[in-house]
């Protein structure tokens, strides 16, 4: 098949080489909070293709975990995806940019967009990425794999952060602005993967 690159891209369009992904607080002891047994299925089923886009196309990953001794990791089906040797950053404050080690992590990845999702919206996700917008670095939010316990506290933190200049999105969303089309030797990285359809 032959690529066919789009010939402009809008400078408010997200590129794939800007990216990097924070993924917050993925733990059972939370998930089960707000989420019904099958929610949480399909949650970590978009997760684990996150994971998956995020490896094929070699854009770095942050994971974090708030208080892994009292509140456990991440699940299983998304700890065995990852590499032996990745690190999951053990998070006590709120906004991953509040805690030095995970703030010097971003900054030596040295990209520009961070893509996030993860819990609570309207806690640790929202003061993320109200923190990171004001130290100058672009926010987009996949809020289908982004949740708080009640959908009232979701939408609030949705508003709060999209007034605060962060880009609202989903992973379907998200992985097509970054692919640009069909042809695209993105879209065909993600395709002999069978990536390309979004859970």
């Amino acid at each position: 098949m032959d690529l066919l690159e789009p010939i402009a891209r809008s400078s408010n369009l997200i590129k794939l080489n800007d990216c990097f992904i924070i993924l917050i607080d993925v733990q059972e002891v939370f998930l089960k909070k707000g989420l019904t047994n099958s929610e949480i299925q399909t949650f970590i089923l978009k997760l684990k293709h996150l994971i998956r886009v995020a490896q094929v196309l070699e854009i770095p990953i942050i994971i974090t975990v708030e208080d892994i001794k009292n509140n456990g990791s991440i699940p299983v089906d998304l700890s065995t995806m990852l590499p032996a040797d990745f690190w999951i950053y053990d998070k006590f404050i709120y906004s991953c940019w509040g805690q030095e080690d995970i703030q010097n992590a971003i900054k030596n990845i040295g990209k520009t967009v961070a893509v996030m999702c993860g819990l609570e919206t309207d806690i640790c996700v929202c003061q993320t990425s109200i923190d990171l917008l004001s130290n100058k670095f672009k926010v987009v939010i996949l809020s289908d794999i982004t949740f708080s316990r009640n959908k009232n506290e979701h939408e609030i933190g949705l508003k709060r952060m999209e007034n605060s200049g962060a880009i609202i999105s989903t992973l379907k969303t998200w992985q097509e602005e970054i692919a640009g089309g069909i042809k695209t030797e993105i879209n065909l990285k993600l395709r002999k993967q069978n990536l390309s359809d979004i859970p």
